[in-house]
This record gives C-alpha cells, sequence and structure tokens, in this order.
C-alpha cells in the first residue's frame, strides 16, 4: 500500500477539529459513529438493550434475527492489519442478514495503490454500500470519511454512515462500547468499581475511548488506576477529561500499589508499530508483563481483560494456556461480545426493527 505522506497525515488530524459528528440523543439512524463523544448515558442504555436481546435471540436460534438487515451491504475498508475488529463486523453484518463486500485482495490492491486519497474511496464504497466499517492508521481518519460522505447526501440514492473500527492512535469507538458492555455484563454497574487500565496508554486508542465512556457515569463514583511506564502515560487531555467529570484517577509505574484493590484489570500491549525508533519500544517492552503470579495477586472476583491480539505482554505461551483457564479472564467473552454490541449498532444506525 502507498505509505501516506506527512501532509496526509495532518489533514486527517485536522478533520477532529474541523468536523463535530452528530449526537445521538436517543436517535441513532443514519449517524456516523467515529468517537464516543457522540453517546450519552440513555445512548449506552438503549445500545446495550439491544445488544443483549440479540444475543439472546441468537443464542436461541432466532430465525427471524438473519432477515433483519435483509438487502443491506456493508463495505469493509480496513487500510490497518485486523483480524478481530474486522470479522467481528463482517460476523455482525451478516448475522443481521446483510452483505459485505470488500476491495479483492484487500485495500492494498484498491486504487488505494495508484494512489487514491481516503475521500475518494469512502465515497466509492458510498456507491455501493449503506455503511462502511473503517479502520485507518490515521487519527483523525474516520472524521475526515464522515466529512466527506455528508457531501454526497442528497446526490447519490443512499445515505451512507461510517462507523470507525479505530483510526491511528485516536479512539476505537466500538472496541469501547463492547468493553463497556462486558464490564456492565460482568460486574451489573460501574457503581465503587475500580478499574485499572495497564500498558501502553499513550498510543492505546482502546483506553482512550474506554476512559471517556466510563466518566459518561459521573454519579457512579467509579475509580481509575492509569498504570504505565512515564513515557506511555495517558494523554494529558484524556486525563483532564476524566477529572473535570469527577472521576478519580491515580497515574503510577507501579502495578503492585493498585493491583490488590483492583475490580476490573484491563490489559493492553506496547504497540511496537507506533514507534519510529525500535531502540526506544525495546527500552519498554517489558515493562509490564501479566503472569498466573500476578493474577494471584488480584481479588478472587476481578476481571481480567485485554482487546487483543496479545504477545508477550501476558507471558509465555504456557502463561497463556493457565491465564486463558482463570476464571477471572474474561477476554474471549469479551471479544464475542464485540459481536452483538456490533450487531446492535448496525441495526440501529440502519433503522432496523429491532
Amino acid at each position: 500500500m502507498v505509505q501516506n505522506t506527512q501532509r496526509d497525515q495532518r489533514r486527517a488530524a485536522d478533520f477532529v477539529k474541523r468536523y463535530n459528528p452528530p449526537r445521538i440523543f436517543g436517535d441513532f439512524k443514519w449517524k456516523h459513529v467515529v468517537t464516543v463523544e457522540q453517546f450519552e448515558r440513555a445512548d449506552l442504555d438503549i445500545l446495550f438493550k439491544v445488544a443483549t436481546s440479540l444475543r439472546r435471540r441468537v443464542a436461541s436460534h432466532d430465525p427471524d434475527v438473519s432477515q433483519l438487515a435483509r438487502g443491506y451491504l456493508m463495505a469493509s475498508l480496513f487500510f490497518e492489519a485486523s483480524t478481530r475488529t474486522d470479522l467481528s463486523f463482517q460476523a455482525a453484518m451478516r448475522r443481521l442478514g446483510g452483505e459485505v463486500i470488500t476491495p479483492s485482495g484487500g485495500v492494498q490492491f484498491s486504487s488505494v495503490y495508484k494512489g487514491e486519497n481516503l475521500a475518494d474511496t469512502v465515497r466509492a464504497a458510498a456507491c455501493y454500500a449503506d455503511v462502511i466499517a473503517l479502520r485507518h492508521p490515521e487519527r483523525g481518519a474516520s472524521y475526515e470519511a464522515a466529512y466527506y460522505l455528508d457531501t454526497l447526501r442528497g446526490r447519490i440514492t443512499r445515505q451512507t454512515v461510517v462507523l470507525s473500527g479505530g483510526d491511528g492512535i485516536g479512539e476505537h469507538p466500538t472496541q469501547a462500547l463492547l468493553d463497556l458492555f462486558t464490564i456492565l455484563d460482568q460486574k451489573q454497574s460501574l457503581d465503587n468499581l475500580t478499574i485499572t487500565l495497564v500498558g501502553d496508554l499513550k498510543h492505546g486508542r482502546t483506553v482512550h475511548s474506554l476512559a471517556k465512556l466510563i466518566a459518561r457515569f459521573e454519579n457512579a463514583r467509579t475509580r481509575v488506576n492509569l498504570v504505565s511506564p512515564e513515557s506511555l502515560k495517558m494523554p494529558r487531555e484524556i486525563v483532564a477529561y476524566l477529572n473535570v467529570r469527577k472521576v478519580a484517577t491515580i497515574e503510577t509505574d507501579r502495578l503492585t500499589d493498585v493491583i490488590g484493590k483492583t475490580d476490573v484489570i484491563y490489559w493492553t500491549r506496547v504497540q511496537e508499530e507506533r514507534f519510529e525508533n525500535p531502540t526506544e519500544y525495546d527500552a519498554i517492552a517489558d515493562a509490564f508483563i501479566m503472569t498466573p503470579d500476578l493474577l494471584a495477586q488480584a481479588q478472587d472476583d476481578a476481571i481480567l481483560m485485554h482487546p487483543l491480539p496479545r504477545k508477550h505482554e501476558m507471558g509465555t505461551p504456557s502463561d497463556h494456556d493457565l491465564l486463558d483457564e482463570d476464571t477471572r479472564s474474561v477476554y474471549f467473552a469479551q471479544m464475542e461480545n464485540g459481536m452483538f454490541v456490533r450487531m446492535a449498532l448496525l441495526a440501529l444506525v440502519l433503522g432496523l426493527e429491532v
């Protein structure tokens, strides 16, 4: 795939300031989803109610579920490597009865290879599909896509929306939605919970978005521990976002100080692909490693989450097996929940009768 220039990167980032995505306010229909800041607490309640219902209906093999999105098309545009998010979106659309289209051989063999910019690529997809699932390595790319899709409204037959599957080090709204759904599913509420986010908090778009969603529960008295090496601390604007909403936060590089008092442990990997200097990555790659011995220090009713994929930040393959066997590890349930939350989101933005 043709490498994006610094000018293109600045252009995408500029759309975060230029484009104001529509708030949900109880009405999801034909609205783009590019940031969790579009959601109020009531919107989350609606989304999670639908996700819970669809999960139950899928488990009972309700045949009507596979007819809900019949006749609708989703375009999958993933400019960055993905397994879980891409498959989850595709599975969600197909379980609803819709169809999925993708560039043959992936985006790298599409017109992007010839130098086509993002604006033209998403508008081309909009000529064929009702919704676009987009992942892109540049922060702000989903905002840029939403902006240019809006310019098409009234000029082509359909009204296409974009759902962000993550953009650069910015946000990953659907991952955060499924993460919050999993926490609520496991713990019933956020009231008086202590949630510990661990690892690469600087580049981790999943934790950026999840922190913002936690802040939506202002009266829940939730506490958030931010555990990372000094060089990978949570961006200051995210910490300020939590503090303004009176979410108690602790920043530390000592996990042992907080793990025994934590209800939710959210583990992340140090993202090697975000480092320009390999030496800088090597210096902190082993800063936090989850092992069975470390998890033994956690509360009996704590849960261990991870957005995956995982590498050595969860120890050796043998450690993986032992962690997987621990009933506190919920990352595979978390992964499955992603399909149900994305099914719910697709159903709501397409205005389906669920």
